[in-house]
């Protein structure tokens, strides 16, 4: 690639970042800075890259995103849950679970 004769080994490349892209090409050029900049052009000139890497979440991060997914998932079916518990309870006591009907025979509203 680019006239060399020794080939460029392009496993080394890693375009997660500008940085990243940069250093992987010099490495995988064998640290020729005018090979990695010519492959540095080609590669970045179609895709659009972050200056630097993203930081991974901390675990104090990933155990709140957790936290709030589950009470916001306990939130939503507060009403299943607790209908559920209520008949459990129910059944256990020996009594028939209580079941909401609705009233028969209500005329329209006028």
């Amino acid at each position: 690639m680019f006239g060399r004769n020794t080939p460029i080994d392009l496993a080394q490349i890693r375009p997660t970042s500008k940085i990243a892209l940069k250093m992987s090409c010099l490495a995988a050029c064998g640290n020729n800075v005018e090979e990695a900049q010519k492959l540095y052009d080609f590669i970045a000139s179609d895709i659009n890259l972050p200056d630097t890497d993203v930081m991974p979440p901390s675990g104090f991060d990933k155990f709140k995103s957790s936290a709030e997914g589950i009470f916001g998932w306990l939130g939503e079916h507060k009403d299943s849950i607790v209908e559920g518990i209520n008949m459990i309870q129910a059944l256990r006591g020996g009594q028939a679970p209580v079941v909401a009907t609705p009233p028969a025979n209500v005329p329209p509203l006028p």
